[in-house]
């Protein structure tokens, strides 16, 4: 049995050779120019590697050429140009691209001598060329820059270098690596079993440039139809067009061709590629509605057929059609029997709350046909006639969630759905608030007493302290107008620490915020972030903050009395 390094090196070794073919496609991701010499009459074509003298041809195309205006680089902004602010008067139209009389390509013209040593023009690509071997698919990923720095660069094709090959099977997905071209291949990988664990072990051939982000170009997509995998639906996937895709998905999506090919076909036929983006890209199952070891639809999506029908029936939005499965399932688990129109017809009055409304829903047993008479009767009631059925179907959704809390009985029709709903979710919003508070508080009150011990600090004048709730952080946010009230719960679930600065004459009112990440201070900030104060909190509180900060430093020693002990500074010269 072959080493991981061995079959790295077999790999490398029997993959297909790039072709003239290849090449001239990975020449085609390219711009095109057409470089001109009007003294000389010398063209130059990118797009085709043709090298010719206008006096050679007496043809029109060519005196096209040579007569069309320079394509100056970069294209300045499309009618006006904007210098120091001010907007100029507006610009000649931008130069028209012209068709290459040799192979009818596009191309911007440019005029040799005003094109300096075309630095700006320099590109970079990553390409990936799939190619079918003795009925293997095999993918080879290229990195590929194109200079025009010499007159004989100008014809010339792209410089590429191989890193990465891919080989795909049915039940079996390899990949080998190396890490610059030439360098040895040693890197091997590969997937031949159904996975288990996210993300899949066959990954994408590059990872992050500022060019190109994750992506790359796949070239001979035209090579999947002749290959094992022409079934799984790559091109629809991809919304492959006439030109050659860019993604940074595709190895991925090949692996997983190689072990769930009918599964994958299925989703992407049914509008649900989705499923296979969260798979491969979020790392996520969706096993609550798909069950990716079954290739019949029935077994996979938990649905008979005449469910199935209903579901594919409905019009909804792509993005939460898989969700609809896991819904209905939940709430025939509850024991409710509806339908797949009863379902979205409550999904389109209130999609982003829809995941809460299921849950109460299976919770307290309500169909949604009763919940959207309940909510379209409430809609008529005085005070609520102007609220959206969104807004009053997220209200029902709050107001359960604050009666449970308040111990309501909710098995009562009465408390279930109560008239005015607007209303009695307003008279339970406050004491259930007491009751999160409190119970949050409660939690925060060990760690709170670590802040105290390491972070308060006082002088005759100042007061460093944490905040004893996250309700004061609110109220400081609210008091100061700036933005700390949003930090609240970051502050009680450990995420960031926020302090308190204040006046010891007037210890209740808000005066400074500092948020602290271990010894350092994130930000600080005043009323409204200091907005029109010439001077910052930082420096006009420096006389605190400087022994402060030392005195974290030191390891916030405290003496017996548990006051802070402060380092004192070393005179110059002191030994």
């Amino acid at each position: 049995m072959q080493s991981e390094s061995a079959r790295a090196v077999w790999l490398a070794k029997h993959a297909p050779r790039l072709r003239k073919e290849d090449l001239e496609r990975i020449n085609g991701i390219y711009p095109a120019y057409l470089f001109r010499c009007r003294k000389t009459g010398e063209i130059w074509t990118t797009c085709c590697g043709h090298y010719l003298q206008v006096s050679e041809t007496n043809s029109d195309a060519w005196k096209a050429v040579m007569e069309a205006p320079h394509h100056r680089e970069p294209e300045s902004w499309e009618g006006h140009a904007c210098y120091i602010g001010a907007m100029s008067g507006q610009l000649p139209p931008r130069p028209k691209l012209i068709a290459c009389p040799i192979c009818g390509r596009k191309a911007k013209v440019k005029e040799l001598g005003r094109t300096g040593k075309r630095d700006n023009l320099y590109a970079y690509y990553r390409v990936v060329v799939l190619r079918v071997k003795e009925d293997a698919l095999w993918a080879m990923a290229y990195e590929s820059r194109r200079s025009y720095e010499d007159v004989a660069a100008l014809t010339a094709r792209p410089q590429v270098g191989l890193l990465r090959v891919y080989r795909f099977l049915p039940g079996l997905a390899e990949k080998a690596s190396c890490l610059f071209d030439g360098y040895p291949w040693t890197g091997y990988v590969s997937l031949d079993a159904p996975p288990t664990k996210l993300p899949l072990p066959v990954g994408e051939p590059f990872g992050w440039c500022s060019a190109e982000g994750m992506g790359y170009t796949v070239i001979n997509m035209d090579e999947l139809q002749s290959s094992p995998f022409r079934y799984c639906q790559a091109e629809t996937y991809l919304e492959a067009g006439d030109t050659p895709p860019h993604t940074a998905e595709l190895m991925r999506y090949l692996a997983l061709c190689t072990q769930w090919p009918r599964q994958v076909e299925m989703l992407v036929k049914l509008g649900l590629k989705m499923a296979v983006t969260d798979l491969i890209q979020r790392k996520k199952w969706n096993s609550a509605a798909f069950r990716w070891a079954e290739p019949d639809p029935q077994k996979a999506f938990g649905l008979s057929r005449p469910e199935l029908k209903d579901w594919l029936s409905q019009e909804t939005y792509f993005e939460y059609r898989l969700d609809m499965v896991a819904w209905y399932k939940k709430l025939r688990r509850a024991g409710l029997k509806i339908s797949f129109s009863n379902l979205e017809e409550v999904r389109r009055e209130a999609s982003f709350t829809m995941g809460r409304l299921v849950t109460k829903m299976a919770r307290y047993k309500v169909q949604p046909t009763r919940l959207l008479t309940y909510i379209r009767k409430e809609k008529t009631r005085k005070g609520q006639k102007r609220m959206t059925l969104n807004t009053l179907l997220t209200e029902w959704v709050d107001y359960l969630e604050d009666a449970a809390l308040l111990g309501y009985d909710l098995s009562n029709p009465i408390w279930l759905m109560p008239k005015g709903l607007h209303t009695k979710h307003l008279e339970t919003m406050a004491p259930a608030g007491a009751i999160r508070e409190k119970k949050t508080s409660e939690g925060y009150q060990k760690r709170l007493k670590s802040l105290v011990s390491r972070y308060t600090f006082s002088t005759d004048r100042w007061l460093i302290r944490p905040p004893v709730s996250a309700m004061e952080i609110t109220a400081e946010g609210n008091a100061l107008h700036h933005c700390v009230g949003g930090y609240a719960d970051r502050h009680i679930k450990v995420t960031t620490t926020i302090l308190f600065l204040r006046d010891r004459k007037k210890p209740g009112k808000s005066l400074v915020t500092l948020e602290m990440s271990g010894n350092q201070i994130v930000q600080i900030h005043g009323y409204r972030n200091d907005a029109g104060e010439a001077v910052k909190p930082s420096v006009k509180y420096a006389g605190i903050l400087d022994p402060w900060l030392a005195w974290l430093a030191g390891g916030s020693k405290r003496n017996r009395r548990g006051l802070p002990v402060i380092p004192l500074k070393r005179e110059a010269g002191v030994a």
